[in-house]
């Protein structure tokens, strides 16, 4: 027996529950020409390496749409409305939404108007939740029961479906108040910038696996013949996990990873002994894992990575200029009530001291648009030793003086 169609009102605008093709073409030709488009979506990546879709909510000023994939399963009818550049689509941390729906169709919804970033740089911290922000500007406080639902499991409940649309419900007036103050304060044209940025599709293209070492915890303690096994083995993971579809974690666990570089394991009893390998490795792939190993080990110092993240350790002195950068940048963000995480973050900064070594530090996001402008060239006279931080004892504040 079919499922019966749950039927949801909310503040009395009419709800469309799409269970069908037809239903998705219908619904896509009462939304195409919308100038506001509010999306979200439910997936589930526990135990994947592909973000899986079940549920698309969408919403403008009349209707309140529930998209259930896993009944269509499809985006097609919806891809002229998701990508018509004269329809502002407006998500809230909208980065894995994204991403899911580039993995779908290869392209990424633009123009964009992402709540959360609207709202840091308005100055409500570096990720406000939607609830949080729901409340504050609206006044509406939110139920988030259905928070670690399970959103594979059919059918949807009455409780998941109004979860779901309260996603929606309360994105467009957070836009029309964002969008308001935005204005006021003179940072439109940021929001902007980080938009560009966040709906380039090469942002949502799978990293190199050639490159996935770099971003493996532990990797820092490592020596440069280690390296040269965990490059290896972190790259044949994720080869592995893109072609069987399986979480990172589930085939070797970061820790398991910096064991391995360290003691290079030559057969399935030494691996068994290595913890966070995990037993679908032990049992499917591991004569593979092995020779992998086998062929890193035996690597000429030439090819042996040098460091975790391609750069040497700071040095005493330059963490300490580290601390200093840190603090004027606290300081600009008090100043322009902005969270310092919203100007840069400390990895940011380690970023612009490594790539000034190199004296091509140019490119870097922090030197670009408006934090270039707010703190970025601030930072590299900084490093240059072109100003120094010194406290005023009359204005009670730290100052930036010409050396």
């Amino acid at each position: 027996m079919k499922p019966r169609r749950p039927t949801v009102h909310i503040a009395d605008i009419p709800v469309i529950y799409v269970d069908t093709r037809a239903r998705l073409e219908e619904v896509a030709r009462q939304l195409r020409g919308a100038p506001r488009l509010a999306f979200d979506t439910e997936f589930l990546r526990e135990t994947q390496y592909w973000p899986q879709l079940e549920v698309m909510q969408l919403a403008t000023d009349d209707v309140l749409v529930v998209v259930d994939y896993r009944a269509v399963p499809t985006l097609d009818p919806l891809l002229d409305v998701l990508l018509d550049p004269a329809t502002l689509k407006v998500a809230h941390a909208a980065r894995q939404d994204l991403e899911t729906i580039h993995h779908l169709t290869r392209r990424v919804p633009a123009p964009l108007f992402d709540t959360q970033v609207a709202a840091a740089l308005a100055g409500f911290g570096a990720q406000a939740g939607y609830a949080t922000l729901v409340e504050r500007l609206l006044g509406i406080p939110l139920q988030k029961s259905q928070t670690l639902t399970n959103w594979a499991r059919r059918p949807l409940t009455e409780a998941q479906i109004a979860y779901a649309l309260d996603d929606v419900r309360y994105l467009l007036p957070l836009h029309h108040e964002l969008h308001r103050r935005l204005e006021a304060m003179g940072r439109s044209a940021w929001l902007e910038e980080e938009m560009r940025q966040l709906t380039s599709p090469a942002l949502y293209a799978p990293p190199a696996p050639e490159e996935a070492w770099r971003h493996v915890k532990g990797a820092s303690t490592l020596a440069p013949k280690e390296l040269a096994v965990l490059q290896a083995v972190a790259a044949w993971r994720e080869r592995v996990a893109r072609e069987h579809n399986r979480a990172l974690p589930l085939i070797l666990r970061d820790n398991a990873l910096v064991t391995i570089a360290r003691r290079r394991p030559r057969s399935k009893q030494a691996l068994r002994r290595i913890r966070g390998v995990h037993r679908w490795t032990l049992t499917r792939v591991a004569d593979d894992l092995l020779e992998v190993i086998r062929r890193a080990d035996e690597l000429p110092p030439e090819q042996w990575p040098r460091h975790a993240h391609g750069h040497a350790p700071l040095t005493e002195d330059e963490q300490a200029l580290l601390h200093i950068m840190s603090t004027w940048v606290r300081l600009r963000a008090e100043e322009m009530h902005l969270a310092p995480e919203a100007l840069a973050t400390e990895h940011d900064l380690r970023l612009l001291l490594h790539a000034h070594r190199k004296g091509h530090h140019r490119h870097l996001p922090l030197l670009q648009g408006w934090r270039r402008a707010a703190v970025g060239d601030e930072l590299v006279a900084i490093i240059e030793g072109r100003v120094a931080l010194r406290w005023d004892a009359y204005q009670g504040r730290f100052v930036l003086e010409p050396c």
